[in-house]
């Protein structure tokens, strides 16, 4: 992400319960001498880089020591995702998920959504986590999102969008009603936005997009799916204009970005000159350049 936006998100990451990356385990809390070993080791694996040598080696020993330690099993599965080799991290996560449901299932569902886009199976891992959870599944790995709106842009992506919604509404709406606005996402209402676009509310779609203004406004994706609104309803003047400045914050970094994968809703430059294009070249622009 931008670095503006990294700034920005420090509020939200310290308020979300965030279950990506590596838990803290008090060892003392176990009894047995197998999962004090493990714990023990899996401590000491902390002083090493994420996915060194050394670092795999001693959760490795921790699993071998506790074959049941789940957290071990769930953190030397992390290097494999971050390079791409989602099988072996697959194989590694889901003896986590086996013996830890909670809250392994959360970021196993998480992780489906945003590197596999297999969104069928997030939902299921997350549906399950949800009830683990009672309701309440709090935030997506890299605190971004409340997991409730990673199921509704897995609905949508899927076609749902009835239940999509109705996610949304337990992912914006009921957090800003029980926990106030900081709890919202800081793309929340742009996802949703696109979400209305797609079934042609733009008066919901145009509602949503000036609230994501109020909230961070710094993304060249708000203005472009602006511009795409103010296109679809005819007032070609204004698309024109949310478009221009959705490419220069584009041009200047200003965009939805992760180090990981593309991003849902994100769009580039390429994206915003197809749409300026088009409008140009639209009936009512030709008739205006005469």
């Amino acid at each position: 992400m931008c670095a503006t936006l990294k700034k920005t998100s420090l509020l939200l990451l310290s308020l979300a319960t965030m279950q990506w990356g590596r838990s803290q385990t008090n060892c003392q809390v176990f009894k047995d001498s197998c999962h004090i070993k493990a714990c023990l080791l899996y401590q000491q694996a902390g002083n090493f880089g994420q996915g060194t040598r050394q670092s795999q080696q001693y959760y490795d020993s921790a699993i071998r020591v506790c074959p049941d330690y789940a957290e071990a099993w769930s953190e030397i599965s992390v290097p494999y995702l971050k390079r791409g080799d989602f099988y072996n991290w697959r194989k590694y996560l889901d003896k986590a998920v086996a013996l830890k449901p909670y809250p392994y299932l959360g970021t196993r569902g998480w992780c489906r959504f945003k590197f596999l886009r297999d969104y069928e199976g997030a939902l299921k891992d997350l549906r399950r986590f949800d009830t683990l959870s009672g309701f309440n599944p709090s935030y997506s790995g890299d605190g971004n999102y409340h997991l409730y709106n990673v199921m509704a842009l897995c609905e949508r992506e899927l076609g749902n969008y009835r239940q999509a919604l109705q996610y949304f509404t337990l992912g914006i709406d009921s957090m800003r009603t029980k926990q106030g606005d900081a709890w919202v996402g800081f793309s929340d209402f742009l996802h949703r936005a696109v979400t209305k676009m797609r079934i042609k509310d733009y008066t919901g779609a145009l509602s949503d997009l000036d609230q994501q203004m109020k909230k961070y406004d710094n993304y060249a994706e708000i203005y472009y799916y602006q511009g795409l609104v103010f296109e679809a309803i005819h007032r070609e003047k204004e698309a024109m204009t949310s478009l221009e400045k959705a490419r220069t914050m584009a041009a200047s970094g200003h965009h939805l970005a992760d180090i990981y994968c593309e991003m849902q809703d994100e769009v580039f430059v390429e994206d915003i000159d197809a749409a300026i294009e088009r409008i140009k070249k639209s009936p009512v622009q030709t008739k205006k350049g005469k």
